[in-house]
């Protein structure tokens, strides 16, 4: 009988009861994991159909040997790999004796296609298996067949978990980005092509750097994930460098008031800075006229003067910042039409301006040019001017308000109006406010959400358009966080960061893609990212904790900032940058700070 050995059955077709100890003995050796049993079942499920007598196999002089078994690409040029693809492949067998009709056989599955070079060479596709080690069998047509004892392993190849798209890093800013794939084995990294200038890969995928660039730039980039088996998954990365606006404080839309801050009276439909300044802290606008802090604690104005509503002891207009007194301690400020207010580190309340329905807390109707103190209280917290009325909390959670009440926006259940401060009930919880022209916003400490107020386009949240004059619970939420009322519109942002409108949509300042009103709120989108939010005269502003912003509504003085008058029905961002920190919208204009 023909001897068989670990690579090679010299002759013939067999079936199981030719395997003898012997074969067992060789097949041990070559350190084979497969037991005999499981190689005669492997070799008679192959189903040899010549003669597997002892003459037969004796008869069979000419018998394949296999010397080498080596994994390929789909065009057959052998690749660095030690296992084929779980899902299928190619390889290149080479040895001896092989025919023009052999076939293979891969544990107990026939290669799908085999392909016949010469007597030494074949090629064949592997079929789909699981992770393993196979024996691979080459049979003649006369019955010669060779044996390679786990001749193939297969493995799962790489598969790449990181998007090609990489998320948008700025310029000058250092930066770290994990690039991962998945596999059966470990896997290390490395670049094929040149990475960006100033960046560099780790073998365990961690790419990172600090890109210096003058204007936003994209990179594309290779990369190669490499496992064990030397099998490998590369793509070809997409790396934005954002250059962000210089630190400072932005504004845009209508100037004709003076209102951007720019010195001079030139409309702008996108972001201009106000100078070069970087210590502005908090900043707000309505009206054609614009209030602003910085760190050191003074307080700044800039543009319309009608009723004195700059505080400077006089009623002329101002079109660049000029500082209100001399004081280093303001602290919260708020605007409305032509009435402004802010309180000091002290907790005192001072306001000026327009007074026509008492807005200004001082028990009269008479306008004011410069600050004046509301009462002698200094336990003032929260505060929000409107339209035609204010509001306020104090540190004990009380909530006060005053001014014009004919649709009932002060909350007091009547429709009396109000020129000094006067308590909303008696609830102490009271915690975010927000006053617009005639309706009225504001949250409790345990996160519930209560609106009053003029209501005829919904902007209550009620589902109807029944007017309140006092308080009522928008829903059952308890996780409201961030609150803005508009002139006929409300916006909320909620603890899981997705975005909430309402109210009056005819310029599509709610967001949803229409121009449709809203009684009730509804989400914009489905994103979780949304946080600082502002809402104008029909038009919405918005940050995402990417630091980039948002806005949408009416555009007719480029308030949107997107370089034209185009209104906007849904959110779009304005430039590029991911830096900004604050916002503001007001009637005509938009400001934004952009910090590092």
């Amino acid at each position: 009988m023909a001897k068989i050995t670990a690579n090679n059955i010299l002759t013939g077709s067999i079936t199981s009861d030719k395997l003898d100890a012997s074969v067992a003995s060789n097949l041990a050796s070559a350190n084979n994991a497969n037991t005999v049993a499981t190689i005669a079942t492997s070799v008679a499920a192959a189903a040899f159909a010549s003669a597997n007598t002892n003459a037969a196999i004796l008869a069979n002089s000419a018998a394949p040997l296999i010397t080498t078994i080596q994994i390929a690409d789909s065009s057959y040029n052998v690749l660095d790999d030690t296992a084929a693809n779980t899902t299928g492949g190619f390889v290149v067998i080479t040895g001896s004796g092989f025919t023009s009709n052999s076939t293979v056989v891969f544990g107990t599955t026939a290669a799908p296609a085999v392909s016949f070079v010469s007597s030494t060479v074949l090629r064949a596709q592997t079929p789909a298996l699981t992770a393993a080690s196979y024996p691979v069998y080459v049979v003649n047509s006369n019955g010669g067949t060779a044996i390679r004892v786990n001749g193939l392993t297969t493995s799962s190849f790489p598969a790449w978990s990181t998007g090609a798209t990489l998320s948008n890093q700025n310029a000058n800013v250092s930066f770290s980005v994990a690039l991962s794939a998945n596999s059966d084995s470990n896997i290390t990294y490395s670049n094929t092509t040149s990475l960006p200038a100033g960046t560099t890969l780790a073998a365990n995928g961690l790419f990172s750097g600090t890109v210096s660039v003058g204007s936003q730039t994209t990179f594309t980039f290779d990369v190669r994930a490499n496992d064990v088996e030397n099998q490998d998954a590369s793509r070809t990365f997409s790396l934005t460098v954002t250059v962000n606006p210089p630190p400072g404080l932005y504004t845009w839309g209508r100037n004709v008031l003076g209102t951007l801050g720019a010195n001079n009276t030139a409309s702008r439909s996108s972001p201009v800075q106000v100078g070069t300044e970087t210590t502005w802290n908090l900043f707000i606008t309505d009206s054609g006229t614009t209030i602003a802090t910085k760190t050191d604690g003074t307080l700044w104005v800039w543009g319309s003067n009608q009723f004195g509503n700059l505080g400077l002891n006089d009623k002329v207009y101002r079109s660049s910042p000029t500082q209100v007194g001399g004081a280093t301690t303001w602290n919260l400020i708020s605007a409305g039409y032509y009435v402004t207010m802010a309180t000091q580190t002290n907790g005192t309340l001072w306001s000026w301006g327009n007074n026509a329905y008492g807005q200004l807390g001082q028990n009269d109707t008479v306008a004011r040019s410069n600050p004046v103190q509301v009462g002698s209280n200094t336990t003032w917290s929260r505060i929000s001017v409107g339209r035609f009325g204010s509001m306020a909390t104090k540190t004990d959670g009380t909530l006060w308000t005053w001014g014009r009440n004919d649709m009932g926006q002060l909350g007091q259940n009547n429709r009396v109006y109000r020129s000094s401060a006067t308590q909303v009930g008696t609830d102490t919880t009271w915690s975010l406010v927000s006053i617009g022209i005639y309706n009225t916003m504001a949250t409790k400490t345990n996160g519930t959400l209560w609106t009053w107020g003029w209501n005829v386009f919904g902007q209550s949240g009620l589902n109807d358009a029944a007017n309140r004059s006092s308080p009522v619970q928008v829903g059952v939420a308890t996780n409201w966080n961030r609150i803005s009322t508009g002139s006929y519109n409300a916006l909320a942002t909620k603890t899981d960061g997705t975005l909430w409108v309402w109210g009056s949509g005819g310029n599509g300042q709610l967001g949803l893609n229409d121009t449709v009103s809203r009684s009730s709120p509804v989400q914009v989108g489905v994103l979780t990212t949304w946080n600082l939010i502002s809402t104008g005269a029909y038009l919405c502003m918005a940050t995402r904790t990417d630091g980039t912003l948002w806005v949408w509504g009416k555009n007719d003085w480029g308030q949107l900032g997107q370089n034209n008058r185009v209104y906007r029905s849904s959110p779009i961002q304005v430039g590029i940058g991911s830096t900004w920190s604050q916002i503001s919208a007001g009637s005509i204009i938009s400001m934004a700070r952009a910090t590092n």
